[in-house]
């Protein structure tokens, strides 16, 4: 079973077999940037590689998916990197000399609210929200950080609204020290030239709440005997990306093949006595969820079946299938003050892969949901091993019972897919009659009964 830290590829593969792609470059390693959102990659040059020996090799694309190492993917890089390093970080653009068109003035010199007395100069930016300088896409409030002048000579700002991208100019008057009078402030007329220069977010790499981060790297080339001096786009060939590096922001060292034998060890034991279930993986980024309205509380609705709770649209990720440890706990119905409830805790462990958190589920075979409570991950040197987590039973009114089984949101063929488990499905003896058949749901029953 592949797993988040597994080295890239075995030595059969690099020594004996001769793709039809260029393969991916080795040791690609993830260290942080020592600042929230920022991530540097870096590997080993694929041109020096044996097996690209046929291959012109172009450069490196780099792949990014969040919340699931199975993906959705999305390709960061627009041109093929020829370095052996790429740095991902939040970028939030400065916007310089914005041009404010007539079509963005929410307010210019009327009077509004308690405030009748002064007329009111209100405008929104093109791109919004705006967001504060080196931040994580934090919404900016300061009139420090935005600069409007008008007809080339700058204006005073009284208000920023970063989330919606308003700025107010200043129209009162103040008293000048040194000439003891009142300076009026500058304002525009229907024939001034307004510009602004603020910023706002482009990509944002959140880092914060554990948030899980993975990354894939493909090569890119050309075979050695097309022509260089007229590329098309049918030669160019790139690594599939279920053959490519992996790394994440949990790896911090990769697994040699003392641990490697563990892990496959600890899955034979899941295999021969676990439980097969289906892991969801609840989302942290992506699209929000339109039952967000207010720009103060961010809160989703808790019972809203686009987002299921969660605040991004489509809610979680999977199904996976994975096994864990069989249930050994008891199960209690206690009366609570919202009535009688079901009590049911246990605690099992699985493998490295895929990466749960607090915030995902399980379903079981006969229906029910487990929500997932804290994880604990036993480690080598950095290197993941094991998952210990506590299941905690989810009642069926919870919005949770409303995630359909069948939901693959996010998952297309071109993405890498999780591993088969061997026996998950009805097992069969094709040299048995079926009026006679006994059938189990797992490989180790069959091996057992027959």
């Amino acid at each position: 079973m592949a797993y988040a830290s597994q080295r890239d590829r075995s030595p059969h593969d690099l020594e004996l077999e001769s793709p039809a792609f260029p393969v991916s470059p080795l040791n690609l390693f993830l260290t942080s940037g020592y600042q929230p959102g920022v991530f540097d990659l870096c590997w080993d040059d694929p041109a020096y590689m044996a097996a690209n020996s046929q291959f012109v090799v172009l450069g490196v694309n780099v792949y990014r998916s969040f919340d699931s190492e199975y993906g959705p993917y999305y390709r960061l890089t627009e041109l093929p990197v020829g370095a052996r390093f790429y740095r991902d970080r939040t970028d939030n653009i400065v916007v310089f000399d914005e041009l404010v068109e007539d079509c963005q003035w929410v307010l210019r010199g009327e009077c509004s609210g308690s405030e009748s007395y002064a007329p009111r100069y209100v405008f929104q930016t093109v791109f919004r929200p705006i967001v504060a300088a080196g931040s994580q896409a934090l919404p900016e409030v300061s009139p420090n950080e935005v600069k409007v002048t008008i007809d080339g000579a700058p204006a005073r700002i009284r208000r920023v609204v970063g989330a919606t991208g308003e700025v107010e100019l200043e129209s009162r008057q103040f008293p000048d020290v040194a000439t003891q009078s009142l300076d009026p402030s500058p304002v525009p007329s229907p024939s001034s030239i307004v510009k602004v220069s603020y910023r706002y977010n482009r990509s944002i790499l959140r880092t914060d709440l554990g948030t899980r981060i993975f990354y894939r790297v493909t090569t890119i080339g050309i075979r050695v005997r097309a022509d260089l001096d007229v590329i098309r786009q049918e030669e160019i060939v790139e690594t599939p990306l279920a053959r490519a590096a992996s790394t994440s922001s949990r790896e911090l060292e990769k697994v040699d093949w003392i641990w490697r034998e563990a892990v496959r060890r600890n899955q034979w034991i899941l295999q021969e006595g676990g439980e097969r279930v289906l892991a969801y993986l609840q989302k942290t980024v992506g699209e929000p969820c339109p039952c967000i309205q207010s720009h103060t509380h961010k809160q989703p609705l808790n019972d809203c079946t686009l987002c299921y709770g969660v605040g991004v649209r489509g809610g979680y990720e999977g199904p996976y299938p994975i096994v864990v440890a069989p249930d050994d706990a008891e199960r209690r119905i206690n009366q609570t003050a919202r009535g009688l409830n079901v009590e049911h805790t246990m605690d099992v462990w699985t493998g490295p892969a895929p990466l749960l958190s607090q915030r995902d589920f399980i379903v079981r075979i006969n229906g029910e949901r487990f929500s997932i409570g804290a994880v604990r991950m036993p480690t080598n040197r950095g290197m993941v091993l094991q998952q210990h987590f506590n299941l905690g039973w989810i009642d069926e009114k919870d919005i949770r019972f409303k995630v359909p089984i069948d939901n693959v949101h996010g998952l297309t063929a071109a993405q890498p897919q999780p591993p088969a488990l061997s026996g998950a499905a009805n097992t069969s003896k094709p040299n048995i009659p079926d009026e006679r058949e006994l059938r189990g749901r797992t490989r180790t029953w069959e091996n057992l009964v027959y």
